[in-house]
């Protein structure tokens, strides 16, 4: 039996099963992503998790980065890849839950998926280093982290804009 502590809606999937689901959806249509557009998506679908639903989307720390807000664990899977398309979903530790059986959080995937989906790297690049943005917020302080305060305060108003 899965406690509310346990459930991953509480606290977030990890960070290959919301880039996997990303992959999906552009494989659904034809279309490959690079490390660069996968970072973005997954990071701007959180944001917006956090704000519309007040729960993170994922459980991985995100990291302001030269490059703009980046996934650690990720980063890992792909280092250096550049703009070379990923071919090949990412392993997923056994016993992962996947995000397809939640309805609220494939709504706001989906959502940012076909608002966002059609930007290149640069482009989303662009947009997470807006003046403002969580990554400017933190971006060359001592600590790297992006809370999910701070995250969530900025995907509320961008939300509330719309």
């Amino acid at each position: 039996m899965t406690t509310a502590i346990d459930d991953p809606r509480r606290t977030g999937y990890a960070a290959e099963v919301v880039a996997n689901t990303l992959l999906d959806l552009a494989r659904a249509e034809g279309r490959q992503l690079t490390q660069m557009q996968v970072h973005k998506l997954v990071f701007i679908a959180h944001g917006f998790t956090l704000a519309l639903l007040g729960r993170p989307l994922m459980y991985n720390t995100v990291h302001a980065w030269k490059n703009g807000p980046v996934v650690r664990r990720l980063w890992q899977h792909w280092g250096e890849r550049g703009t070379r398309p990923i071919d090949a979903p990412l392993p997923v530790s056994a016993g992962e839950p996947d995000v397809g059986s939640d309805a609220e959080a494939m709504e706001v995937i989906r959502s940012v998926w076909n608002a966002y989906g059609g930007m290149d790297g640069v482009e989303l690049s662009r947009l997470t280093h807006t003046r403002g943005s969580p990554w400017s917020q933190v971006y060359g302080q001592s600590a790297d982290l992006i809370p999910n305060e701070i995250t969530r305060e900025y995907y509320t108003g961008l939300a509330r804009s719309a």
